[in-house]
């Protein structure tokens, strides 16, 4: 009886040993499926970690916020169609959340991107208004900028299409972020006026209320 039962205990552990074998065998074939080594590698990236710049944060919401709209565009089918109210809306959302969105590391290149969307009138503005920031308010270091989201659906002020003319209200959010200071959020109204010049409709202002 004694020598059956040590023989039971025998086996039980070459068993085991073929067992942890096995295991070692199969964590080291496929070292992405091994436990201890993503609990490694996820306290080694945690300490890894650092603090991000205002710059870098501020890339990121702007990335973020782009990569979370997805512009389509047919030109043709665009000049051979009526306006909806919803097409102001939309346009004007994007219009609002760009146009107030920058930094003074981007060189107030969000302006320039517009132009496409701006009246002569307005572009002639955009062009005088940049080379003014450009002059006066050159990147010396410190980190400014500003993140602009539309908080509710646009509202139409004045739809005259017959005559040309379209205005839209947008209620936004604008958070302003800098390297010397907590950020700062507050909520800002800007009105946006159409005209219709050349075939298609251009934004001929946008002011800040």
């Amino acid at each position: 009886m004694i020598n059956s039962s040590k023989r039971k205990v025998g086996y039980l552990l070459i068993a085991l040993a073929i067992i942890l074998l096995i295991l070692s065998i199969v964590l080291f074939l496929s070292p992405d499926k091994n436990p201890f080594k993503t609990l490694i590698d996820k306290i080694t990236n945690k300490t890894e970690e650092v603090e991000k710049t205002p710059e870098e944060e501020f890339n990121e919401m702007i990335q973020q916020k782009k990569d979370s709209v997805v512009y389509t565009f047919d030109e043709e089918a665009e000049n051979n169609r009526d306006w909806s109210q919803d097409d102001f809306k939309q346009l004007s959302r994007s219009f609002a959340e760009r146009f107030g969105s920058y930094s003074n590391q981007s060189n107030y290149g969000n302006i320039e991107d517009l132009e496409i969307f701006m009246s002569v009138k307005m572009k002639k503005w955009a062009e005088e208004y940049v080379t003014n920031l450009r002059a006066n308010n050159q990147y010396s270091g410190n980190f400014y900028g500003i993140v602009t989201k539309a908080l509710v659906e646009p509202e139409i002020s004045s739809f005259a299409p017959d005559s040309g003319q379209v205005d839209v209200l947008v209620s936004t959010q604008r958070e302003e972020t800098s390297s010397d200071g907590d950020p700062k959020v507050y909520n800002q109204d800007i009105k946006i006026s159409f005209i219709k010049a050349g075939g298609e409709w251009l934004v001929d202002s946008a002011i800040w209320q």
